[in-house]
């Protein structure tokens, strides 16, 4: 081996660590490693214990795509998101404030309560001195913290999840958004469904109002023109019919127009494909006793040995003397 490779490998980091420092280290301080591990392990259990259980539902969703008919589709062009692909703007209604307050405003039959209650008499946030405008957003900042929503930009899936303290009202909140976005989409459809109508209805009393003219015109020219006989009355005569043919067809194409918007504003589009419906677990994702129980012990070992391995260095270096030194000593 030569001289080069033998002190690259005197210089390796592994073999500068003294095994037999650390283990007597930890032999040294192990009064102080133990109780300080254990006494974090002993908290940890009684965490676990006492904290308050979360519990998870949710919900997925698929958005409607062209072949099903598609109010989203149309209801993305009347927001102006027709060029973006159907569905993609539903996480940001389902996080908006609007759809928010009406989760936070639902009553919900929560056990343990005699009535049905709304978020902010659950949460208790009602019990706040405090404005009613501060309430709601505390209320809205609460929710946003129990609320997860994943979505999928190449499939469309939507993945809507909620954590609460109690399991019933999680399922309840999850379906309850759904609602929630179905009466508002359905809202907004059949807003712009109206919109369509009374603009159609103006527009077919101006056609049949242009027809009746145009007929009244026709009929004074022949009254005033039976005996004259002339190429260019002729070509009057045509023109004029021309006019009532065309304003008769578009009066006809409005009528329909009419009718189906009339049909279309009372039939019940979906909105929303639902995957999987809501289900109630009655395991709590929140705390994860073992994990936590575990996590906590290794870490508080992990930095009682650090202390320990600090201070050994720092007595052996008189660091501490020294900073005292630096500290009580006068100025000249």
């Amino acid at each position: 081996m030569s001289e080069k490779e033998t002190n690259l490998e005197s210089h390796n980091p592994v073999n500068d660590i003294d095994f037999y420092y650390l283990i007597g280290i930890l032999w040294r301080y192990k009064v102080f490693i133990t109780v300080f591990t254990g006494v974090v392990g002993v908290l940890s259990i009684i965490y676990v214990l006492v904290a308050t259980p979360q519990y998870i539902s949710y919900i997925s969703l698929y958005p409607i795509t062209k072949d099903q008919g598609g109010p989203l589709k149309e209801l993305a062009a009347t927001l102006g998101l027709g060029t973006k692909p159907e569905g993609y703007f539903l996480p940001e209604v389902l996080e908006s404030r609007r759809i928010s307050k009406m989760v936070v405003l639902h009553e919900y039959k929560i056990v343990g309560f005699k009535d049905s209650i709304n978020l902010l008499q659950f949460w208790k946030i009602n019990d706040l001195d405090l404005p009613e405008s501060r309430k709601m957003e505390i209320a809205l900042a609460t929710l946003s913290g129990s609320l997860r929503i994943k979505d999928d930009k190449e499939t469309g899936l939507i993945n809507l999840s909620i954590i609460t303290s109690d399991k019933n009202l999680s399922t309840d909140m999850v379906n309850y958004y759904c609602t929630a976005i179905t009466e508002y989409l359905q809202e907004a459809l059949n807003a712009q469904i109206n919109k369509s109508i009374k603009f159609t209805k103006d527009r077919l009393l101006e056609v049949k109002a242009e027809l009746t003219q145009y007929e009244q015109d026709l009929v004074n020219f022949q009254e005033y023109n039976t005996k004259i006989v002339a190429p260019s009355l002729s070509m009057e005569y045509r023109k004029l019919s021309n006019q009532i043919e065309m304003s008769r067809s578009v009066f006809l194409l409005l009528e329909k127009q009419v009718e189906l918007l009339k049909i279309e504003e009372v039939r019940k589009k979906p909105v929303l494909n639902i995957l999987d419906k809501a289900d109630i677990y009655d395991r709590p994702v929140k705390p994860t006793k073992r994990k936590t129980v575990v996590v906590n012990t290794i870490v508080a070992f992990i930095l009682s040995f650090t202390i320990a391995l600090f201070k050994e260095k720092a007595a052996s270096h008189k660091v501490i003397d020294k900073i005292m030194n630096e500290i009580l000593r006068s100025p000249k």
